[in-house]
């Protein structure tokens, strides 16, 4: 093997090398931010769960206070 041939493999190597590192940097958020949407959507659907319960109270109470404003 000559010396050309090898300075053509190390600059091959570091070229991928080059060009990998930041697209498994890029795939590693990507990931990151799925699992935080996932969390996200999750606490969105908890937190309407939560409003719709706290919406029918609150109509349960508008109901009370007309029937009592109507007793009056």
């Amino acid at each position: 093997m000559s010396i050309g041939n090898i300075i053509t493999i190390l600059s091959v190597v570091a070229t991928l090398i080059a060009v990998m590192t930041p697209i498994i940097n890029l795939n590693t958020s990507i990931t990151k931010l799925n699992c935080t949407i996932d969390n996200l959507s999750t606490s969105v659907g908890r937190s309407d769960d939560r409003l719709d319960s706290h919406s029918k109270r609150l109509d349960d109470h508008e109901t009370r206070i007309s029937h009592l404003e109507g007793q009056n």
